[in-house]
């Protein structure tokens, strides 16, 4: 059947909602699916129900019993219509069974003759078929799972698949008479509903439907429970079926790219691996975050930093993965990062979200140029670019890419390198056209003259005529870019800060009329935490405030 997600979202009614955001493992697991070992075969059904002589009724076609509402226990699914294992047993309305297929075209299994419908998991589970209530006396909750843990803040997504299960050709599919599905949420005695299917057609063949919708837990509520309901209430021709319930931590997409170019399948041993993981949550409520490492291959992980909490730039915030000098006996490595909306929300996989780098190492030789900086600047609507090496050996030539969202990069063109030098040399290229976004980004790709190749670090150069400052990547951990604009050519101090305003580093830089982009590298050993930049002559003075991770 169709799953049908609908994820409790500020308490807001969503209907058949589509989630484009990455989701976590259903957490229901075998609950959710009507599957072993949650369910299992019930022997004392009526042998004309799975007597295996047709492909309707096959061997262990009906399953046990769901648990009465009042004795479901915490996240314990239960029905409050009337369980039925019988031949005819689904003629009366207001009951409901566990079947694996109730009807083809073959013909129709002797619980309910007219009705046809298989399981929507095609895991040789169940699903569960409805004979709707005939009237608004009974229960309209077919089914319902209680207690179900939650995390303040966290968004999930809960989903299903429901059907339609009387065919188009029946004389009593009518109009009017259609399974009207909608999901309703209790938290803390307050109820609400989240996703609605609509009236779900008669179709000549069975059709599984998807319903769906999503849920961010306030800060006072630590369970819910999650009621199925028919808002149909007809005698005839109100029948349905319900399977592959869903329900997922949701919300953050985390994004990988290079921070040196793009990620690749394998890097040269005793090279540095720079990833940017980028956290995007419109609800701007993962902030907490840790970093893991699993040395067998993803088979555990532990813990590789203490708990952070990030700062949001409008509706994401990028962390760099840094790791120097790898060797071959990495190979395999898998590092993840964790982000949740609290502190102990790490600890607990029903409030998390995560993605993993898995790192692969090859023997190659060193890299045989020694660039000593890569800076940008933007005037009258032109980028400039400009790096400077002190050493080059077999080096062919410089590719400069660009991008307008830091990750994804086109080639602009292309400066012959030295080949042979020891000693220093300047490069420079011009971007007629770098677009009309805010910012751009660009970075360098050092080709060999064996094809070797490497990426430097990304600048982004601000193209605005405002005046501002930017530092990127922030958080940092090696190096950051600052972007600021200027009125007039003068040099400018830079000048680093510790939380309690003690200078840590000082520098002089370049500033230039109009917009600059300064990649600032070889950083003194910092500690983690929160750091000042300032940047200031006679003209400018710019105080922003940067993480160290």
């Amino acid at each position: 059947m169709k799953q049908f997600y609908f994820t409790l979202m500020a308490l807001a009614i969503l209907s058949s909602a589509k989630v484009k955001a990455q989701t976590g493992p259903n957490l229901l697991g075998a609950k959710g699916t009507f599957s072993a070992p949650f369910v299992t075969p019930n022997v004392n059904a009526d042998p004309c129900t799975d007597a295996g002589t047709h492909s309707y009724n096959p061997v262990g076609d009906i399953g046990n019993a769901l648990n009465t509402l009042t004795g479901a226990g915490p996240a314990k699914p239960g029905s409050a219509y009337t369980y039925t294992a019988a031949s005819g047993g689904l003629q009366p309305e207001f009951t409901y069974t566990l079947i694996k297929n109730i009807g083809d075209n073959n013909g129709g299994n002797c619980i309910k003759g007219d009705w046809r419908g298989q399981d929507h998991t095609g895991d040789g589970g169940w699903f569960m078929a409805v004979n709707g209530a005939p009237n608004n006396t009974k229960s309209p909750i077919f089914y319902k799972i209680s207690s179900i843990a939650v995390c303040a803040g966290t968004q999930y997504e809960f989903s299903a698949w429901v059907l339609n299960i009387l065919p188009k050709s029946s004389p009593y599919a009518k109009k009017g008479s259609e399974p009207n599905i909608s999901f309703r949420v209790t938290a803390n005695g307050v109820q609400k509903t989240i996703a609605t299917s609509g009236p779900i057609a008669y179709t000549s063949t069975p059709t599984w439907v998807k319903v769906s919708g999503t849920y961010t837990a306030p800060s006072t509520v630590s369970s819910v429970d999650l009621e199925v309901i028919n808002a149909t209430a007809v005698a005839l021709g109100n029948d349905l079926g319900l399977d592959d319930i869903s329900f997922n931590v949701v919300s953050s997409n985390i994004t990988l790219s290079g921070i040196n170019g793009p990620l690749q399948n394998a890097v040269c041993e005793n090279s540095n691996v720079g990833v940017l993981f980028t956290v995007n949550d419109a609800t701007q409520t993962n902030s907490w975050y840790k970093w893991q490492i699993s040395t067998d291959g993803g088979e555990t992980f532990t813990d590789n930093s203490t708990p952070a909490q990030a700062t949001f730039s409008g509706n994401s915030y990028s962390l760099s993965l840094n790791l120097n000098n790898v060797t071959t006996s990495m190979n395999g490595y898998k590092y993840r990062l964790v982000v949740s909306t609290s502190q102990a929300g790490l600890d607990n996989p029903t409030c998390t979200f995560v993605n993993e780098y898995t790192l692969i190492v090859n023997a190659c030789g060193p890299t045989p140029v020694t660039l000593t900086y890569f800076n940008g600047k933007y005037t009258n609507g032109v980028a400039i670019l400009d790096w400077q090496t002190s050493q080059e050996m077999n080096s062919d030539r410089y590719e400069v890419y660009r991008s307008t969202d830091g990750q994804q990069f086109s080639y602009m063109g292309s400066v012959k390198a030295a080949g042979y030098s020891n000693v220093v040399k300047n490069y420079t290229f011009n971007d007629n056209q770098p677009g009309n976004s805010q910012y751009v980004y660009y970075r360098l790709k050092q080709v060999d003259m064996d094809g070797k190749f490497v990426y430097t670090n990304v600048v982004k150069i601000n193209t605005g005529n405002h005046a501002s400052m930017e530092v990127y990547p922030n958080p940092f951990t090696s190096y950051f870019t600052t972007s600021f604009t200027a009125s007039k050519t003068a040099d400018a101090i830079l000048t680093i800060r510790n939380s309690i305003g003690q200078p840590v580093m000082q520098r002089t830089i370049k500033a230039v009329k109009g917009s600059n982009s300064v990649n600032i590298t070889n950083l003194p050993s910092l500690t983690p935490g929160i750091y000042y930049v300032t940047i200031s002559n006679d003209d400018i003075n710019y105080n922003i405030k940067m993480q160290k991770q």
